[in-house]
């Protein structure tokens, strides 16, 4: 169960992020809100799709994240934290207060290279029209 809603979520944060990524680039301008608004709404479907996997671990008594945050709390409490662990690692801030432990390194790893590359792409393809 845990498995296929995992695999549900990435599927759902890849068909958003093609959002971003497929889009013609004369349908982007350099400088305007429209790309403004498409990568900021692929970081909050990564954001978001990150904290849900969090979540559905912690939630099936797989225990993915560790320190000030406490296991076995409501559901409520666990999104919250969750979704707060998943905006600190795609940003890379790290504050300390929480860190990933067992599978949890793995997610951790692949959530911070898409919120290192994802911008990078997004100028990339942006710019470089030819």
């Amino acid at each position: 169960m845990v498995i296929l809603l995992v695999v549900i979520i990435c599927g759902l944060m890849i068909g958003s992020m093609q959002f971003l990524f497929k889009r013609e680039v004369s349908d982007f301008h350099v400088f305007s809100l429209g790309s403004f608004i498409a990568l900021l709404y692929a970081y909050v479907t990564v954001l978001i799709g990150f904290g849900l996997i969090y979540t559905v671990f912690e939630m099936h008594d797989f225990a993915v994240l560790a320190g000030e945050y406490q296991a076995g709390q409501s559901y409520g409490v666990t999104l919250y934290n969750s979704l707060y662990f998943s905006a600190v690692t795609l940003f890379s801030v790290g504050y300390g207060d929480m860190y990933p432990i067992g599978v949890g390194k793995g997610i951790v790893i692949i959530e911070s290279l898409v919120g290192y590359i994802m911008p990078a792409l997004f100028v990339l393809r942006t710019v470089n029209r030819t």
